[in-house]
């Protein structure tokens, strides 16, 4: 049972940016706590700092960490080659005489 969902592969690929690759947050009127406290791994916004350092101590966050430090997720690509719809493989190609 996989507990990755549609954003994983977008969450992964921030993770693995350098911190210099890395913008800071906007402020955004719209977000809690107007988008300064945010959880890059569980891709969640929080109202201030004391409510995101208790997210920081759940199962659920130590678990998307284990989640998200591992293998990358997969692919569009990967489940349409495990499905056989890949592009076929007509073998060698032989010459004609």
């Amino acid at each position: 049972m996989s507990f990755l969902d549609s954003r994983d592969d977008l969450v992964y690929d921030e993770l693995q940016k350098s911190d210099t690759e890395k913008k800071p947050l906007p402020r955004d009127e719209d977000l809690p706590g107007m988008g300064q406290y945010y959880c890059l791994h569980c891709d969640r916004y929080f109202a201030n700092s004391t409510v995101r350092d208790e997210h920081f101590k759940t199962k659920r966050h130590k678990k998307r960490l284990k989640q998200m430090s591992g293998p990358a997720p997969h692919t569009q690509l990967d489940a349409e080659l495990a499905a056989g719809m890949g592009m076929p493989d007509n073998g060698p190609v032989l010459m004609s005489m």
